[in-house]
C-alpha cells in the first residue's frame, strides 16, 4: 500500500518484525484499549457502566491481567534459560573440553550481562551437521562473527569436535556436534545414544522452538572425489539424520547446505585471491525464492548451479586481465570447468538427500552455498586429475604446492547472518504447539470474527430500532399537532368544556417514548446510540406543556365558573373548596400543595359531564391527563391569571363558615385518594345482582359507595383524620387570606371532633339511602316458565336482597367493632407478648399502643379498661373517649337499625329468611300455573302476594317498595293473561274477518259491495262484533251515553284501549240502525214521497235493488225495503221528452242507495233525508223515511268505522 501511490506504507506483519517497534505499539494498544473502555462503556445502556468505578476496576482487572500474564511467560522463559545453562555446564567435556566449558560459562555470562535472563533462549538456534572432517567448526571460527568470551584460535588443532560445541553469537546460537553424531561409525550404539541425548536436550530446552534450523556441512573435496556409491552412502546418512531431527523434535525446519573447503577447487584461490573483505563475506550459492515450505527446491538444484558456473565464466576474461601471473591466469581461466565438474556429484548428493518419498518426511532445502574458511591444503585440479588417471598417473604430480598459514574466509560472513540468522522464523514450531496455536488463533479470530459481527449486527439493530423510534416520534408529532393545531391557536379559553382537549392529549401523552410509555432504555437501543432517554425527556416536557396550555386553563375556568355560581348560591362550604381549588390550580400561593383536593373536585365535575356508561374512558383519561399535570408542575411557574376580585369576593363569603365544614371538606377531598375501597355493589351482591335489581338513571354495575362511607372508611381513615384535622386547618389557614385573623380558631377547634363526626353522619346516611333508594325490582314475572329471578331472589345462599341486608349490616352498623373487642381475650393477648396490668407488662402494652394505627389503638384501649376497676374506668381518659367515640358511631348505625335486625338472627330464622321464603312460594305457584295450571292458581297467587307484603310496615322502606313493587307486578301479570287472551279472541273472531271481508268492500272500502250476509254475520245482532262484545268486553266494561267506558276498579278495563272500545260503539250504532230485534239479518224500510219535480214531469218511477214503485206530485209515499233482491237505484221520468234524458241510474250494487243519498242535494232531518236529483234538465225531489232513528245510510259511524286490531 502506498500514500498518494508514491510512499510506501509496510504492512502490520511487516512492522511487528522490527523489533524496536512491537514495544510503542503494545503500549499503544493497551492505551487505545484503555480508551476504549473508558469512553466506550458508558454508551451501554445500564446505569452501573457509566460509573467512574467500574469503569476502572474493568482497566485495572485488565492490565493485571495482562502484566500477570506477561511476568508468567517471563519467569517460564527465565527459568528454561537457566535450566538450559544448567544442562549446557553440566555437559562440558572434561580435558580440552573443559576449556571449552569454562569459555561457555564466560560466554553465558557475557550474555546473561548484555541481553537479560531470557537473552539465550530469545536468540535463533541453529545445529550444525556433517561429517568429520567437513570443516564445521573452522568455518565457524572463520566467519568474521563475533562470538561474546569464545576464542576460537585457542580450539585449533582439537582434531575435531569431541561432543559439541556451543557458539553464542549476538544474533544466534550455533551447534556445532561432532561429525561421529553425524556418520554413527565409530561406535553406532554409542553415538546414536548421543545423537539422541543432544536431540532430547534441544527439546527439553526449548520445547516450542528447538531449533531454527540446521547447517548441513559437507567437503567440497568429498563432492570431488567420492565415488557415486560413496555419495548415495552419505546422503542416506545425513538423510537419516534429518529424520531424526524432524522426529525427535517435531518441526518442519529449513536445511542450509555448505559445501565447505572451496579453496581445495583448483583455481579458487586465484580467481577470488582479489576480492575485497566485503565481496568475500557475500553469499556464493543459491537461495530458493519460494514461500512453500513443501516445494520441491532440491529439483532445481541443476538450474541454480549452472546459474553459478555461468557467473564464474562471465567474470573469468576480467580476472584474467587483472591477474599478471600466467599459472594464476591459467588457473582462473580453469576454474568454471572445475565447478562444472561437481555438478553431477552436487545435483545427485542433494537429490538422494532431499527427494520425498512416500514413508518418510523429507527435510526442506533451502539453499545450497560455497564456502571457504581457510586455504589449507592442496588444490585438487579435477581435469589433470582425470588425465593422470586415465594415463595410469598421480593427480597430484600435476598440482602446484602452496603455502600453508594464516587464510582468509570466504562467504561465511553474510551467509550466516543476512541469510541463515534473517530467516530465523522460517522454521515451524512443534506440530502439537502449532495445533494449539492454530486452535487458538482459530477460536481468537473466530471469536473476534464473532465479536466484530455482533457489535456490527448490534449497531446496526441499534440504528435501525433508534431510527425507527425517532420516525414513530415524528409521526406521532405530526399526528398530534394535526388534531391539537385548533387548540393551540386559541390565545383565551371561554368554555371549560374538556371534551375539545380529550383527543390531542392523549395522542400527546400516547407519543411513543412519551409519558405514558415510561419503558426503559432497551439493551438493542442503547448501544451507543441510543435516543429513548432524550425523547423521553422532550416529549414529557411536550406533554407537561401541553397539559398546562390546554387543561389547565379549562380547568381553572371551571373553577372559577362554579366559584361564582356558588357565591351567588351562598353555598358557603362549596365556596371554601372551591377558592382552595382555585388558588391552588393558579399557582397563587406559594408553598402549598394539596393535589388530592383538585382531583376530588374535578373528578365529581367530570363524573357528571360524562356521566354515560360509554364516557367512562373519556373521564378517565382527563382524571389521568390531571394527575399527570399535578405531577409535572412541580417545578413550572404557572403564568395563567385568577380572578384576584372573585378570590377578594369569595374570601369575605366564607369568613363565617365554620371551621367543621372546611376540615370536612379536606377530608373529603383526601379520602379520594387514601386508597380506600369503594363499596361495590354488583360485586358486593353476587352475579346474580342484575338479575334481581335495578337502577333507574344507569347501570346496576356502576352503583358504588364511596369507600369513607364504610366500616373500613370510618374506623380506619375517618377516625385518623380527626386527630390531623386541627393541622390541616392551620396548615389551610391560607386559603382564607388575610380574612382569617377575623376566625376564633381557639373557639371553634374546641368541639370540632364533635362537629366532624355530626357532618359526617349526615353523608353517611344520605349517600346509604340515596344508593338504596337509586335501586328497584327487575322484572320478576317476564322468565316464565322458569322464574330465575324469582329464584335468585329467594336463594337463602346467594339472594341479592339477602347479600344487600347483610352488606348494609356489615358496612352500617359501626358499632360491632365493640362486638369484636368484647369477643377478645386480654389473657390471651398477654400471653403473646402484651399485659394489661400494672407491671412490666405495660411496657409491652405500651410499644404496642405506639406501634399501631389509631383504629389498634382503640381496641387496645378498651381491652386496657377492661383489666381495671371500675374507678379507674371512670376516671381515665381513655375510657372518656372510649364512651364519647362508641355514642358517635351509635347514631350512625341507629339510622339503618332496621337493615341490621333483618339479617340478626341464625340462618332460616333470620326475619329476611321469612320474607324470602313466600318470594319462593310465589315463584313455585307461577312455575305450576304454566305446567300444571288448576283453577285455585289465581286465588293462591292473590293469597301469596297479599303475605308478601303483609309486614311492610316493621320493613325498610326501601325493601318494602320492592315487595310492593313485586306485588303490582305479578297482579298485572295476571291481568296481562287475561289482555292477552282478550287480544287473541279479537284477532281470531273479529280483526282477521274484518280485515278480509268487511274493510276492503263498500261502503267501508272501494272494493265492491259487502254482501248483506257478511255485513249481518260481522254487525248483526249475534254477530261477530255482537258476540265477541258480549263475550269478552261485557266482564270490563259498561256503556254509558257517552259510549262504552271500563268498568270502575277493573285493572282489565283501565288497560283497554280507547279506541278500540270507540268502534265497538260504532258497530253497535250500525248495529240498532241496520237491524231489527235481533235479526242478523240487514232490514231497512224506506217510504219514497214524490215532494216535487219540474212541470214537465207527470210522474216517476223508482227503483231499489229491484223493488220500484210509481210516484207522482200528491201521490201517497211508495214504501221500498232495503237490502231488496236486486242492485243498483234508478229514476224514470214521464213522459219522456226526445233528445233529452229521462231516467239516471245510481251505481249497480246493493249499496247503490248511498250513491243515491250522497249523489243528490240531500238535506237530513233525524231519519228523514230530502234528495234532489236533477236528470236531462228537469229536476225531481223525494222526501225518504226511514223506519229508523236515523238514516243508516248517511250514518257517520257507517264511514268511520274501522276493524279493531287490539284491545290495548
Amino acid at each position: 500500500m502506498r500514500i498518494f501511490g508514491i510512499i510506501p506504507i509496510p504492512s502490520p506483519r511487516r512492522l511487528w518484525k522490527i523489533k524496536w517497534l512491537r514495544r510503542p505499539i503494545i503500549w499503544l494498544g493497551l492505551v487505545i484499549l484503555c480508551l476504549a473502555i473508558w469512553f466506550g462503556l458508558p454508551l451501554i445502556p445500564w446505569w452501573p457502566m457509566s460509573t467512574i468505578w467500574l469503569r476502572a476496576t474493568v482497566i485495572g482487572l485488565m492490565l493485571t491481567t495482562i502484566f500477570t500474564v506477561q511476568f508468567v511467560k517471563w519467569r517460564r522463559r527465565r527459568k528454561a534459560a537457566e535450566a538450559l545453562e544448567e544442562q549446557l555446564v553440566e555437559r562440558a567435556p572434561v580435558g580440552d573440553g573443559k576449556i571449552l566449558a569454562e569459555r561457555m560459562t564466560e560466554a553465558l555470562a557475557t550474555l546473561k550481562q548484555a541481553g537479560g535472563a531470557t537473552y539465550l533462549y530469545d536468540l535463533p538456534w541453529y545445529v550444525i551437521i556433517g561429517p568429520p572432517g567437513a570443516g564445521k567448526t573452522t568455518a565457524l571460527a572463520n566467519a568474521g562473527i563475533e562470538f561474546p568470551g569464545s576464542k576460537p584460535d585457542a580450539v585449533e588443532g582439537f582434531g575435531g569436535t569431541r561432543n559439541c560445541d556451543w557458539w553464542f553469537a549476538e544474533e544466534a546460537v550455533l551447534i556445532d556436534t561432532a561429525g561421529r553424531y553425524t556418520t554413527q561409525d565409530s561406535g553406532a550404539e554409542a553415538d546414536a545414544a548421543s545423537w539422541t541425548a543432544f536431540l532430547d536436550l534441544l527439546k527439553k530446552g526449548r520445547p516450542n522452538q528447538p531449533i531454527n534450523g540446521v547447517i548441513l556441512s559437507f567437503s567440497v573435496e568429498d563432492m570431488m572425489n567420492a565415488s557415486e556409491t560413496e555419495i548415495a552412502a552419505h546422503a542416506a546418512t545425513v538423510r537419516a539424520r534429518l529424520a531424526e531431527i524432524h522426529d525427535r523434535l517435531k518441526i518442519d525446519f529449513p536445511v542450509y547446505v555448505l559445501f565447505t573447503k572451496a579453496d581445495l577447487i583448483a583455481g579458487f584461490r586465484e580467481y577470488f585471491a582479489s576480492f575485497s573483505a566485503s565481496r568475500r563475506r557475500s553469499v556464493w550459492g543459491a537461495t530458493f525464492q519460494t514461500r512453500d515450505r513443501n516445494a520441491e527446491t532440491w529439483s532445481e538444484v541443476g538450474a541454480h548451479f549452472d546459474e553459478l558456473v555461468t557467473r564464474l565464466s562471465d567474470e573469468t576474461i576480467d580476472r584474467m586481465s587483472e591477474e599478471p601471473d600466467g599459472v594464476s591466469r591459467i588457473a582462473i581461466f580453469g576454474l568454471p570447468g572445475q565447478m562444472a565438474l561437481m555438478r553431477e556429484n552436487v545435483t545427485d548428493f542433494l537429490r538422494r538427500v532431499f527427494e520425498p518419498t512416500r514413508y518418510k518426511t523429507n527435510a526442506i532445502l533451502r539453499g545450497f552455498y560455497f564456502t571457504s574458511g581457510t586455504q589449507e591444503g592442496t588444490p585438487i585440479d579435477q581435469v589433470l586429475g582425470a588425465m593422470s588417471r586415465g594415463e595410469g598417473g598421480d593427480a597430484r604430480a600435476f598440482q602446484p604446492s602452496f603455502f600453508s598459514g594464516q587464510g582468509k574466509s570466504y562467504f561465511l560472513h553474510d551467509l550466516l547472518t543476512k541469510v541463515i540468522f534473517a530467516e530465523r522464523d522460517w522454521v515451524s514450531h512443534d506440530a502439537k504447539a502449532v495445533r494449539r496455536a492454530a486452535i487458538l488463533r482459530g477460536l481468537g479470530l473466530g471469536l473476534t470474527g464473532a465479536v466484530t459481527a455482533a457489535a456490527m449486527v448490534a449497531l446496526g439493530v441499534s440504528f435501525w430500532r433508534n431510527a425507527t423510534l425517532v420516525n414513530q416520534v415524528e409521526a406521532d408529532a405530526v399526528s398530534y399537532f394535526g388534531v391539537a393545531q385548533p387548540r393551540l391557536q386559541e390565545a383565551v379559553v371561554t368554555d371549560p368544556d374538556p371534551n375539545p382537549i380529550i383527543g390531542p392529549l392523549n395522542r400527546l401523552r400516547d407519543v411513543t417514548a412519551g409519558y405514558a410509555d415510561p419503558r426503559e432504555q432497551e439493551l438493542w437501543e442503547g448501544i451507543g446510540l441510543g435516543q429513548r432517554t432524550r425523547l423521553n425527556a422532550a416529549t414529557k416536557q411536550a406533554y407537561s406543556d401541553g397539559l398546562e396550555r390546554m387543561l389547565r386553563p379549562r380547568a381553572i375556568l371551571q373553577a372559577e365558573t362554579d366559584l361564582e355560581a356558588a357565591i351567588l348560591a351562598r353555598d358557603v362550604p362549596r365556596i371554601y373548596r372551591l377558592l382552595k381549588v382555585y388558588l391552588l390550580l393558579g399557582g397563587k400561593q406559594e408553598g402549598a400543595s394539596d393535589d388530592v383536593a383538585i382531583q376530588s373536585y374535578l373528578g365529581e365535575v367530570w363524573r357528571q359531564t360524562f356521566s354515560d356508561i360509554g364516557q367512562i374512558d373519556e373521564r378517565e383519561a382527563l382524571e389521568g391527563h390531571l394527575a399527570a399535570m399535578l405531577e409535572l408542575d412541580d417545578d413550572r411557574q404557572i403564568s395563567i391569571g385568577i380572578d384576584s376580585e372573585l378570590v377578594a369576593e369569595a374570601r369575605e363569603d366564607i369568613t363565617d363558615l365554620p371551621l367543621a365544614e372546611q376540615a370536612y371538606a379536606a377530608i373529603r377531598d383526601r379520602a379520594i385518594n387514601a386508597g380506600l375501597l369503594d363499596f361495590d355493589l354488583s360485586d358486593r351482591l353476587g352475579p346474580a345482582t342484575a338479575r334481581v335489581f335495578e337502577v333507574a338513571d344507569g347501570d346496576i354495575e356502576t352503583v358504588e359507595i364511596q369507600g369513607l362511607y364504610t366500616f373500613e372508611g370510618y374506623w380506619g381513615f375517618f377516625l385518623e383524620e380527626l386527630t390531623n384535622a386541627r393541622q390541616r386547618l392551620e396548615d389551610d389557614k391560607w386559603v382564607l387570606g388575610s380574612a382569617a385573623e377575623r376566625v376564633d380558631y381557639d373557639g371553634q377547634l374546641a368541639g370540632l371532633e364533635g362537629q366532624l363526626h355530626q357532618l359526617y353522619r349526615r353523608d353517611f346516611v344520605q349517600v346509604w339511602n340515596d344508593m338504596l333508594d337509586s335501586l328497584t325490582l327487575a322484572p320478576m314475572a317476564l322468565d316464565a316458565p322458569g322464574f330465575d329471578a324469582l329464584g335468585s331472589a329467594a336463594s337463602t345462599t346467594s339472594s341479592p336482597i339477602l347479600m344487600l341486608a347483610q352488606a348494609v349490616e356489615e358496612q352500617t352498623r359501626l358499632t360491632r367493632i365493640y362486638e369484636i373487642i368484647d369477643a377478645l381475650d386480654p389473657a390471651e393477648i398477654a400471653a403473646n407478648g402484651g399485659s394489661l396490668g400494672d407491671s412490666m407488662g405495660d411496657a409491652a402494652f405500651r410499644r404496642i399502643y405506639q406501634q399501631s394505627g389509631l383504629f389498634s389503638r382503640v381496641v387496645l384501649d378498651s381491652l386496657g379498661n377492661r383489666g381495671k376497676s371500675q374507678e379507674q374506668v371512670g376516671s381515665s381518659g381513655s375510657a372518656v373517649a372510649e364512651d364519647a367515640q362508641r355514642i358517635q358511631v351509635e347514631r350512625i348505625a341507629a339510622a339503618f337499625e332496621q337493615w341490621h335486625a333483618l339479617a340478626r338472627g341464625e340462618r332460616n330464622s333470620r326475619p329476611l329468611d321469612a320474607i324470602l321464603s313466600i318470594i319462593d312460594e310465589l315463584r313455585n305457584n307461577r312455575r305450576l300455573a304454566l305446567t300444571a295450571p288448576s283453577a285455585t292458581d289465581e286465588q293462591v297467587l292473590q293469597t301469596v302476594l297479599t303475605r308478601l307484603t303483609g309486614s311492610n310496615g316493621s320493613l325498610p322502606p326501601q325493601l318494602a317498595g320492592w315487595l310492593n313493587e313485586m306485588d303490582r307486578e305479578f297482579r298485572a301479570v295476571a291481568q296481562d293473561a287475561t289482555m292477552s287472551d282478550l287480544n287473541r279472541a279479537l284477532n281470531e273472531e273479529v280483526t282477521q274477518f274484518c280485515a278480509q271481508f268487511v274493510a276492503p268492500l263498500y261502503p267501508f272500502g272501494n272494493g265492491r259491495h259487502i254482501s248483506s250476509g257478511v255485513f249481518g254475520e260481522f254487525f248483526g245482532s249475534g254477530g261477530r262484533m255482537d258476540r265477541f262484545y258480549g263475550q269478552w268486553l261485557a266482564p270490563h266494561v259498561t256503556r254509558t251515553a257517552s259510549g262504552i267506558v271500563p268498568v270502575p276498579g277493573s285493572p282489565v278495563g283501565e288497560r283497554l284501549n280507547a279506541q278500540t272500545l270507540r268502534q265497538f260503539d260504532r258497530a253497535e250504532a250500525i248495529r240498532a240502525a241496520f237491524f231489527s230485534g235481533n235479526s242478523s239479518e240487514p232490514q231497512v224500510s224506506m217510504f219514497f214521497t214524490h215532494v216535487s219535480s219540474s212541470p214537465s214531469v207527470e210522474l216517476a218511477l223508482i227503483n231499489v235493488n229491484g223493488a220500484s214503485g210509481r210516484t207522482g206530485p200528491g201521490d201517497q209515499p211508495v214504501k221500498l225495503d232495503w237490502p231488496g233482491e236486486g242492485a243498483g237505484v234508478v229514476i224514470e221520468l214521464y213522459p219522456q221528452e226526445p233528445g233529452r234524458a229521462s231516467d239516471k241510474k245510481f251505481g249497480d250494487g246493493r249499496w247503490a242507495i248511498i250513491d243515491f243519498l250522497r249523489q243528490g242535494q240531500t238535506r237530513v232531518n233525524g231519519n228523514v233525508a230530502e234528495v234532489t236529483h236533477q236528470i236531462g234538465g228537469r229536476t225531481i225531489t223525494y222526501k225518504v223515511e226511514v223506519d229508523s232513528t236515523t238514516v243508516p245510510f248517511l250514518m257517520p259511524e257507517l264511514a268511520d268505522f274501522q276493524c279493531p286490531t287490539s284491545l290495548e
